[in-house]
């Protein structure tokens, strides 16, 4: 009897430890195949490029945003209007056309200083090499309205050499600020579409002048 249940307790510890292994296997999920080198290499880049090109689009996005930003303001501050013509009365008298483009020019040029340089004058953040440009800005305008006073003279008195001499002092005068500012702003729109305005009148000028001389 005692030999029987040896037998079977031998039998039920074989069977035991016979099914163990299965019910362990049973009790932990199986994990995943690792990865190669290369096939982790490859996704690692392929992630990093992901991150990269979202970068790229974020950065392209917010240069793009900026740039409107700087163009809208650009254009917002232009409050200086340049007239498209000057309204002549069509005589044979140069005299006539000379003093009606000269007095529309002071005009605008004391136009200018009042609504260009006297305000940026007054802004807080203009640093001292600004407003040096800016007085002698001033200052050559101030020359250049003389010049055109006496270009209206000269050629009121038929003295249409020096009449050549002081449009050329005009010009030269206004030209005197647009390098100064260029030195001090780069490309200014307001200093740039002024210069080119008043040396178009100068050339008109020059050309009704000359014409008389010759």
């Amino acid at each position: 009897m005692a030999f029987c249940t040896q037998i079977f307790l031998v039998f039920a510890i074989s069977f035991f430890l016979t099914t163990l292994p299965s019910k362990a296997y049973k009790n932990y999920p199986t994990p995943s195949p690792a990865l190669s080198p290369q096939q982790s290499s490859s996704s690692s880049s392929s992630s990093s490029s992901t991150t990269a090109s979202s970068s790229v689009s974020a950065s392209a996005s917010t240069s793009a945003s900026s740039l409107s930003i700087l163009t809208a303001s650009v254009t917002s501050a232009t409050t200086f209007e340049i007239p498209k013509n000057i309204p002549v009365v069509s005589t044979g008298d140069v005299s006539i056309f000379v003093k009606a483009i000269m007095d529309a020019t002071m005009s605008k040029t004391d136009e200018f200083i009042s609504k260009v340089i006297d305000k940026r004058l007054a802004e807080p953040n203009t640093d001292i090499y600004a407003k040096d440009c800016l007085e002698t800005c001033k200052s050559v305008f101030e020359d250049a309205k003389d010049a055109m006073k006496r270009t209206e003279e000269d050629v009121k008195a038929g003295n249409m050499y020096k009449a050549n001499v002081d449009v050329s002092a005009m010009s030269t005068n206004i030209d005197t600020c647009n390098e100064c500012a260029t030195s001090i702003y780069g490309f200014d729109p307001e200093f740039k579409k002024f210069d080119n305005w008043a040396q178009g009148i100068a050339s008109d000028c020059l050309d009704k002048i000359t014409g008389q001389s010759s």
